[in-house]
């Protein structure tokens, strides 16, 4: 049994050789303000916030000295003998980055007027005489003591402990993970998960299947070894459950993005140590890096890498780098090692993103657990009723079942000249709702600008088409040729979320009064809840003639 290893073999910062980071006391130094050596065992140990207890059995091996806010387990013959003697130490720190590069990993959380994160420390070298072929037997009595004396943590003076807090993926990463759900639901495209810092690949991924959720897996794994997990999301379609496409870890204890990749510039879990980056950039140049990922922190350190460049060198494309920088040559039979690295990458247990939404109510095949009616147009004209009950059908089924779907059509001209082909142009928005508490959440929906045929019949009236703008490259020509002397309207008011924003609320607010709900406010996804104002059902469209 070794209790730490400083530096690895290969010279690599990683799990088992992280470098102590400057501002973190070493693990070996004991404790500030050390209390003076109790004359009487007493087995319990205190700080300011927390104590702990001491098996009556090692009271004669063991020192233990405290401080304000740590406390030290020593070997007490080798410390006195003048080899360190430490065993570990247990430390409340009140922020990550004070520890975060050091010999310590996170046990839990001190909870009470400040948010604590508990951490173990061991030392970095050999802490008994190194003269003996073994570790002393009761050094090792000690440390095989060490489950029993963190089990006895408890919180005092008005904190509480609460082992494993802080650490488990599953408490951590919720946010990301409500927006892949958004993501799938709404249907973003490459560009804007992009813009997101998502991979690419999922927009193919999410697209496989009438329900994207059942493609995307999540897995959690610590791979800079400080007791955290972060997040790997990948495609449940790789059959190995090794490919990587986005990484997420803590920072100062909210989540943050690492590193994306795609599907020629993928990443694995190089023995929960590391992160190997596989990339191509053509039939003749390829390569793979590896990196640790630091502590608190979304910085990526390179290791080493290889590369096979025949652009570089046609004859002796085979080249290593520890910078990324610069690149030396290496045999064939060198650069083969590289493949070996394979050998290492860790299989993920991928859990489709579908179970997760389903778990927290946001999945498509959830069930309603509010009773809200359907929406209906409450006002007095006729020809708005047909019109949102067509947005409603035509493109509500596009998204996952909600309480509600409300449209939120934002009118930018009217035709009325030929009964049998009244045109309404305008940019015409579905939106699907979940009633949590007093407020509407917004869980899906999309925006179809464009115009819709109404013919007049002697029933009333009817549509029978709608004309859609282009996504892409296609949108400017397509809203040209379609709103056509309306172009220029409808791109100031498509600019305009603030008159979106008054339609979108003033609907919310009718169908509310109309329904006698006790709805106060309707909320995006990241963003406050807005709420509602007055209702203005026999005003809010003036009727066609």
């Amino acid at each position: 049994m070794v209790i730490a290893i400083g530096v690895c073999a290969a010279g690599m910062t990683g799990c088992n050789a992280a470098a102590v980071a400057p501002q973190a006391p070493a693990a070996n130094e004991p404790a500030e303000d050390a209390a003076e050596e109790t004359k009487e065992w007493k087995g319990t140990f205190s700080t300011d916030t927390f104590e702990i207890t001491v098996p009556d059995e090692l009271k004669d091996i063991v020192d233990v000295e405290t401080g304000s806010d740590r406390i030290d387990i020593f070997h007490k013959e080798s410390k006195d003998a003048g080899f360190g003697g430490l065993e570990f130490s247990i430390w409340a720190v009140p922020t990550p980055s004070e520890y975060a590069g050091g010999p310590y990993i996170k046990i839990g959380e001190l909870n009470g007027a400040s948010t604590f994160d508990m951490v173990k420390g061991e030392a970095t070298e050999i802490q008994w005489d190194y003269n003996l072929p073994d570790m002393p037997a009761d050094f090792q009595k000690i440390y095989d003591a060490q489950d029993t004396i963190l089990a006895s943590i408890k919180g005092i003076n008005g904190n509480t402990y609460n082992e494993g807090a802080g650490m488990k993926g599953e408490d951590l990463y919720r946010d990301v993970l409500e927006k892949y759900v958004r993501a799938v639901h709404e249907k973003w495209d490459a560009n804007k998960l992009e813009e997101e810092d998502m991979s690419p690949e999922f927009f193919y991924i999410g697209s496989e299947t009438a329900n994207g959720l059942d493609n995307i897996g999540i897995a959690y794994r610590d791979v800079n070894c400080d007791g955290i997990d972060e997040l790997f999301v990948g495609d449940m379609a790789d059959d190995e459950c090794k490919i990587i496409y986005d990484v997420y870890t803590m920072v100062d204890r909210k989540s943050a993005h690492v590193v994306t990749g795609t599907a020629r510039d993928r990443y694995y879990d190089h023995e929960d140590s590391f992160l190997c980056n596989e990339w191509s950039a053509g039939a003749g140049s390829s390569g793979c890096d590896l990196y640790a990922l630091m502590n608190n922190s979304t910085e990526l350190v390179y290791q080493f890498g290889y590369k096979y460049d025949e652009y570089e060198n046609e004859e002796k494309p085979w080249f290593k780098s520890y910078d990324k920088e610069t690149y030396e040559s290496i045999t064939e039979e060198e650069f083969n090692e590289s493949f070996a690295m394979a050998d290492n990458y860790v299989k993920l247990e991928y859990k489709p993103l579908s179970a997760y939404a389903n778990e927290t109510g946001n999945g498509e095949q959830k069930e309603t657990t509010a009773s809200l009616p359907a929406y209906e147009y409450p006002g007095p004209e006729l020809f708005y009723y047909v019109l949102y009950d067509y947005l409603i059908k035509e493109y509500g089924p596009s998204y996952p079942d909600a309480d509600v779907t409300i449209p939120c059509p934002v009118i930018i001209a009217e035709d009325e000249s030929n009964k049998d082909d009244i045109r309404v142009w305008g940019d015409f928005w579905v939106l699907k709702y979940d009633l949590k508490g007093d407020t509407l959440e917004n869980t899906s929906g999309g925006s179809y600008p464009g115009c819709i045929h109404v013919k007049s019949t002697d029933e009333g009236y009817e549509v029978t088409g709608m004309d859609v703008v282009g996504d892409g490259s296609d949108f400017e020509p397509t809203a040209k040729k379609i709103f056509g002397k309306y172009y220029d309207d409808f791109m100031k008011k498509n600019s305009d979320t603030q008159v979106r924003e008054s339609t979108r609320a003033q609907i919310i607010a009718n169908y509310v009064a109309a329904n006698n709900l006790k709805i106060t406010a309707y909320q995006d996804y990241g963003w406050d809840p807005v709420t509602l104002p007055e209702e203005n059902i026999d005003n809010f469209y003036s009727q066609l003639d």
